[in-house]
């Protein structure tokens, strides 16, 4: 039995729906325990939130196995054969409740940032990093803006006038954090042909704008 008591995860990026708790409390309730979650020296779940929050509607014990991280730890059901109809239907279930589930784009974002080196071990290439930056600033509150301007605004023409620098980034999460913190959002280029369009990454903007996100309007 645990010791003390585990606590949710109050960074979780993970939603669950009503549909997705309540696939989790019938199988829990019907076929038992399967997968173990995971918490860490906090005693705050690390993995399994939506399983922890269920099974303790259901009452169900929970046993703490410490571990370094050295060990792969396999949770062994001796009630199940391989033919019974419940390990079959445990094994649907389990994979189903994580279908059901959905990230927090905006938590994902932050928390991903905060990964540092290991940002790139989490399972997401520079596209999807980049296209999850770009809709959590979509996202944010609607600034004023000229009532007469498209509603997806033209890229910044960098001209032979202009004082400019250039910033490259060598790694994803460096990026993500360059596409929240300067507002980058997806627009249309003004030189396409006409009868089309073309959109991306707004890779040239105004340098008072960038100094003012910097500095929070402080000048």
């Amino acid at each position: 039995m645990a010791k003390n008591k585990i606590k949710s995860d109050p960074q979780n990026v993970r939603k669950h729906d009503a549909r997705n708790k309540q696939v989790i409390f019938d199988s829990l309730k019907e076929l038992g325990a399967g997968r173990s979650i995971l918490i860490d020296a906090a005693d705050t779940a690390v993995a399994g939130n939506g399983v922890l929050e269920q099974a303790e509607k259901l009452g169900i014990p929970i046993r703490v196995v410490e571990s370094d991280g050295s060990e792969l730890i396999a949770v062994k059901r001796v009630d199940l054969t391989p033919d019974d109809p419940k390990r079959k239907a445990l094994a649907i279930a389990d994979n189903r409740a994580g279908d059901l589930s959905a990230f927090d784009e905006e938590g994902l974002a932050k928390l991903i940032s905060e990964c540092g080196d290991l940002a790139a071990k989490v399972g997401f290439d520079s596209a999807e990093l980049e296209k999850m930056a770009l809709s959590v600033a979509d996202d944010l509150p609607e600034q004023p803006v000229d009532p007469d301007a498209p509603e997806v605004p033209f890229a910044e023409e960098l001209l032979e006038k202009h004082n400019y620098i250039v910033l490259f980034y060598d790694n994803d999460v460096d990026w993500l954090q360059a596409l929240t913190l300067f507002d980058i959002r997806s627009v249309r280029d003004s030189g396409a042909r006409p009868g089309y369009e073309r959109r991306g990454v707004g890779r040239v903007i105004r340098g008072a704008d960038a100094i003012n996100r910097i500095t929070g309007g402080a000048r």
